[in-house]
């Protein structure tokens, strides 16, 4: 009888183990392997120029539950030479990077600022749906300007419900696309004691500034602190002013 316990016992002790050699195999052919893979993005980029020495428009991989890039290398055009003073028109871009981690959820063409936290995506692809050792990204056309991106992360969706969208803009300004440069650059605001809207290169002194920081010397009925939550998006409109020159309002 003993003989026949000690039989069944480890007959159980097989079976457990092949359950469990079962489940591994299920849970690894879950995970999308990346390391050995390279990532290639091309697109037609045209406002490189825009963007101050603080940022760089790069090819990068991004965990699932970080702003950080894991890896990251600045875009070239198609001869190799990087792409930071394209003007005006459209500069053709192809850079490859090899992927060296298997936590690469997302592969993006993207601008972060110097400790590569991510600004601002222009295009994306998830490794999820992507197959074989290639991971092609192709963005098409491209318009990275810095005012620009701005103008579809904050003004568009935030800021023209009241600013441009209604059938009155709140205090005189619209910052409705094709319209908030000139309202706001070297403009002055409708109250004249809240000074000028943007000051080419005086970001401190610009009444956008005082606005978005909460600041008592903007002198607004509506409070508009913690309407831009993001500091990093914050310190983007700042450099977007610091870096504008004084015939910028001309």
């Amino acid at each position: 009888m003993s003989e026949i316990r000690t039989i069944f016992a480890a007959f159980l002790a097989v079976a457990c183990l092949c359950s469990c050699d079962e489940g591994d195999i299920t849970t690894s052919d879950s995970v999308v392997q990346a390391s050995g893979k390279t990532a290639i993005v091309t697109a037609n980029i045209s406002g490189v120029e825009s963007w101050g020495q603080q940022y760089s428009i790069v090819l990068a991989a991004f965990t699932e539950n970080s702003d950080n890039a894991l890896l990251q290398k600045q875009v070239a055009t198609a001869g190799g030479i990087t792409a930071t003073g394209a003007q005006g028109s459209p500069t053709a871009i192809e850079t490859s990077m090899k992927l060296t981690s298997d936590d690469i959820a997302t592969i993006e063409l993207c601008v972060t600022n110097r400790l590569r936290q991510r600004i601002a995506t222009f295009a994306s692809i998830s490794l999820s749906q992507t197959s074989g050792d290639t991971i092609r990204l192709d963005a098409g056309d491209v318009d990275a300007d810095m005012f620009g991106t701005i103008q579809r992360m904050v003004f568009t969706p935030t800021c023209a419900r009241c600013h441009g969208l209604g059938t009155t803009a709140a205090a005189g300004l619209t910052l409705a696309e094709s319209q908030s440069y000139e309202q706001l650059v070297g403009h002055a605001s409708s109250n004249p004691e809240r000074g000028i809207r943007v000051v080419p290169g005086d970001a401190e002194g610009s009444l956008l500034h005082k606005v978005l920081h909460g600041s008592a010397d903007a002198k607004v009925h509506f409070d508009h602190n913690n309407m831009v939550k993001e500091s990093s998006i914050l310190t983007m409109i700042d450099n977007w002013i610091n870096g504008l020159s004084l015939s910028a309002s001309e």
